[in-house]
């Protein structure tokens, strides 16, 4: 969705940019005005056992390696321009979760580069996945959906007035506590930190009575005060798993994720199709989406 975005010329309609956890990321290549370039970071490098494999929990290692996301992946493979964030006149408000203190806290602004990588490490840092927590300015961190699920109640603390929301679950998805979060990382996390693990299931409860409700009932009819208008895949498009690995479902996805910015700002009917990209020094080209429908051809090829 943010490269539809991106696509139709509203990148730079916003003041601030509120994200955590995968989000985040995606967010700050959508900042450095590159948001196709890493897209297929979810295709090609996110895919392989380099950074998911389950084999290493016989090791006794995390099942997730964020060193090979930050050391290879956005030092290296697409790299990610930490400057150009620090310096963007629209602010990236990376939400982290404090764990000492159990709460959601903002990293903006930062004091260097080096922060800002620092604070997107911390806000991906998943529990169970990753062990431990992330150090962040001295403290330790984790992901920053954890104690409050969705981002967008952080713009609303924060007074924005007019707020776009982007969620990766379809329309139709009927929000839950599952039983993996509920007596894993329940029990995981209240180890970490006594009541945290609580405190995140609370929050998933107040996602599932709240939060959605209140974001679904804003595609229906406006709300002021603030007025929030959520994004989300359309209620028939297949649900994406957290942790999947199949490339071709993970395309299938963004493509339908890239019709609903057309459908919802442009009133638009398209069919995104393949498009190719060259990057210098690859050995390989990059598969990502264009707009495939009549009229005006608002992908850049």
């Amino acid at each position: 969705m943010l490269c539809a975005l991106e696509d139709l010329g509203f990148a730079d309609s916003f003041d601030d940019v509120y994200a955590c956890s995968s989000g985040a990321v995606n967010a700050a290549y959508f900042l450095n005005g590159a948001t196709w370039f890493p897209l297929n970071i979810y295709f090609d490098d996110l895919t392989t056992k380099n950074f998911l494999d389950y084999r290493r929990l016989y090791r006794g290692k995390p099942v997730m390696d964020l060193d090979y996301v930050y050391d290879e992946v956005l030092a290296r493979r697409k790299p990610l321009d930490y400057g150009q964030i620090r310096s963007s006149v629209r602010p990236l408000h990376i939400l982290v979760t404090n764990v000492s203190k159990m709460r959601r806290e903002d990293a903006y602004p930062y004091k260097d580069d080096n922060d800002v990588r620092d604070a997107l490490r911390a806000s991906t840092w998943l529990p169970l996945a990753t062990y431990g927590a992330a150090n962040f300015r001295g403290q330790p961190f984790i992901d920053g959906g954890v104690v409050q699920f969705h981002p967008y109640t952080a713009a609303v603390a924060d007074k924005c007035t007019h707020i776009l929301s982007l969620s990766t679950k379809p329309m139709s998805h009927q929000p839950a506590v599952s039983r993996t979060n509920r007596y894993l990382v329940r029990p995981w996390l209240n180890r970490m930190r006594d009541e945290l693990g609580d405190a995140f299931i609370n929050s998933l409860e107040k996602d599932a009575s709240i939060d959605k409700p209140l974001l679904r009932n804003g595609r229906m009819k406006a709300a002021s005060n603030p007025s929030i208008l959520d994004l989300a895949p359309l209620p028939d498009d297949p649900e994406i798993r957290r942790n999947e690995a199949e490339r071709g479902a993970l395309i299938r996805g963004a493509g339908k994720a890239y019709r609903v910015p057309y459908a919802v700002l442009e009133n638009e009917e398209i069919e995104p199709v393949i498009r190719f990209i060259g990057m210098a020094g690859a050995s390989t080209f990059s598969s990502n989406f264009r707009h495939g429908g009549t009229g005006d051809d608002r992908g850049s090829a």
